[in-house]
């Protein structure tokens, strides 16, 4: 398609720092960055939504962006800039900058929640880090609190016939060890410590 009207607007947030458009579903994405906080038609130009201020879009009468998937058709939390706030710069421009602001803390966010992801752990497979979630242990933090025998022994409970391996995972995962790496008096000191563990559990 062509950029005219990309470039368009481009030219108009000039002003704005580390702007980029790249194509996208059929048109262009705008970004600041390298976070999306727009999208590009052949005349038209959206928004991207956020729940700080997409009632205000819709009070504005900004339409949502649909785009075809498949034999349907898909609503994105995009909003059409109507032609009379193109005409208002400092208005435009105020808007621009809040959704940018908010695109930006909302990929500051994911990128905070993807550090603390139990799987970016050494050993740690995806239906391990599930298993996790299922006995309430669903970020590095609280694994690090809860320790690795007590949630090995939440795991047994929700499992009974979970792997004695796990366990030697989990003190892997917590020391920044791979499992492979453990010695065989590394891996006795782990089971004596569990089964010190079990006694105590029982005798409270």
């Amino acid at each position: 398609m062509s950029s005219t009207f990309a470039n368009k607007i481009l030219k108009d947030l000039s002003s704005f720092d580390d702007i980029s458009i790249k194509t996208f579903f059929g048109g262009f994405s705008i970004n600041c960055k390298g976070v999306m906080f727009g999208w590009i038609g052949e005349q038209e130009f959206y928004l991207r939504g956020h729940s700080h201020y997409r009632s205000v879009f819709i009070e504005l009468g900004m339409t949502t962006l649909t785009l075809p998937s498949g034999i349907s058709t898909k609503s994105l939390d995009y909003y059409k800039v109507r032609d009379e706030l193109f005409e208002d710069s400092q208005t435009f421009h105020s808007m621009v900058k809040m959704v940018i602001k908010y695109a930006q803390l909302e990929q500051d966010e994911k990128l905070k929640l993807k550090k603390q992801r139990i799987k970016t752990l050494p050993n740690i497979t995806l239906s391990l880090e599930k298993l996790l979630f299922s006995v309430g242990i669903t970020n590095i933090e609280i694994f690090y609190k809860v320790g690795y025998l007590e949630a090995y022994y939440r795991m047994k409970n929700k499992n009974s016939r979970i792997s004695g391996n796990v366990l030697f995972i989990l003190y892997g995962s917590l020391n920044h060890r791979h499992v492979a790496s453990l010695s065989k008096a590394t891996k006795k000191q782990i089971e004596l410590a569990y089964e010190d563990f079990l006694k105590n559990k029982n005798e409270n």
